[in-house]
């Protein structure tokens, strides 16, 4: 299995626990004394379950987070649009109304001349 082919969060899990794993052979090995090695591979195992899942849940959590908000803003385009549509309409319903209103005034004043 490829190393990008792997999911972001066990990428990560891995790189972690790959560099504590380091990090604890190299003080076993100088500093502790009285080191029991049968528990090493154990611990390592523990650390790559509890730093997954944690790894695993965070991720999850944050593309939720990143979905709701990407939801968020296509609704808000969603409205804006919808707003200038309406706009749009209630500026052309006003133009017919403005038209309607100036031929109907026009048509009076010349039936006012006529009865002059």
């Amino acid at each position: 299995m490829k190393w990008q082919n792997l999911p972001r969060w066990a990428r990560d899990t891995i790189s972690v626990v790959g560099a504590m794993a380091v990090l604890l052979v190299i003080y076993d090995g100088f500093f502790a004394k009285n080191v029991n090695w049968v528990l090493v591979p154990i611990q390592i195992v523990v650390a790559l379950l509890a730093v997954g899942v944690w790894s695993f849940f965070s991720y999850r959590s944050q593309q939720k987070r990143k979905l709701a908000e990407e939801q968020k803003q296509a609704a808000a385009k969603q409205r804006a649009i919808d707003r200038e549509q309406k706009k749009a309409a209630g500026a052309k319903m006003a133009a017919a109304t403005r038209e309607k209103n100036l031929a109907r005034n026009q048509s009076g004043q010349q039936q006012q001349r006529h009865h002059e």
